[in-house]
């Protein structure tokens, strides 16, 4: 057992009263002893957690109960504090009629709180704006992906939307030329990165065939598919994956397309290569012809 001002070199156990003093307040045993590491919440790099002081405090398990209570409440008032600081800052003047609706605000808070990551709770806070100015707009089931998923699944799902357009539905959308998602294709090559987020549910696991007639937008205007021997609805032999609704959501909170800044190089490459192989023409060009 360790008094205060002891220090002890950093092995699994030493790590585990460190992780349980910063979630929770103190690692807490049955015999009545709170043991906690002192240095704890100055600082989180592992450099400087080479040595764990800890205390050990004797207490019922009502005073137990109540200072993990304590502890975890208050950081999850402080978390809540600063997501919605971060949601006021981007809320603007004007807002709908409609209202939130309860359930997803009781969800949607318990969830938050718990959200310490300064990148996630950015996150949280965009949620929480579009659903204000677009009430229904992110899904209570993208609300728990969000919640359970790591940072480096954002990054892994920002690689993958490099290639992404938005389609006629409003909802982003995967160009392929192999239907095997697990391997790599001419348009696009973050096979692993994909094959997650498939398993994720944020992409479909089905490709669906590209169809002439397919509209698509890119660069702020909308294509559609077409050739000149074939009619619409037949297939163009390239497929497309559709985002899930969830994908669709996470999207949108990352500031959608234009926020990713490879994006456009990623997109271009793709659309090059398509174009190479199926006519895409805009609404205006289809004009010209039809005057000509």
């Amino acid at each position: 057992m360790f008094s205060s001002g002891n220090k002890k070199k950093v092995g699994t156990w030493s790590k585990l009263v460190a992780l349980c003093t910063q979630t929770m307040g103190g690692y807490y045993r049955s015999n009545g002893t709170i043991v906690r590491n002192v240095a704890s919440g100055k600082s989180r790099s592992n450099d400087e957690a080479i040595f764990v002081e800890t205390d050990v405090e004797f207490a019922s398990v009502n005073e137990r109960t109540h200072s993990r209570v304590r502890f975890q409440e208050t950081q999850w008032q402080e978390n809540l504090e600063t997501i919605l600081s971060l949601v006021s800052g981007l809320l603007g003047k004007n807002a709908p009629t409609d209202a939130v609706d309860p359930d997803w605000a009781t969800i949607y808070f318990d969830y938050a709180q718990k959200v310490s990551n300064k990148t996630m709770q950015s996150l949280w806070a965009r949620a929480m704006v579009s659903e204000l100015k677009h009430p229904g707009s992110i899904s209570k089931r993208s609300l728990s992906y969000l919640f359970h998923c790591d940072a480096w699944e954002i990054v892994a799902f920002k690689k993958v939307a490099n290639y992404a357009f938005i389609g006629s539905n409003g909802h982003p959308l995967l160009f392929r030329s192999n239907p095997n998602i697990e391997t790599n294709d001419d348009l696009f090559a973050e096979t692993r990165m994909l094959s997650h987020c498939v398993n994720a549910g944020l992409i479909s696991a089905a490709p669906k065939e590209l169809l002439v007639g397919h509209e698509v937008e890119y660069e702020g205007n909308s294509f559609r598919v077409c050739h000149d021997v074939k009619t619409m609805g037949q297939a163009t032999g390239f497929l497309i994956l559709p985002f899930t609704k969830t994908g669709s959501d996470i999207l949108k909170l990352l500031g959608g397309l234009e926020s990713i800044p490879s994006s456009n190089l990623q997109r271009r490459v793709v659309w090059e290569h398509l174009s190479d192989f199926i006519d895409l023409e805009s609404p205006q060009d289809m004009e010209s012809s039809l005057a000509g």
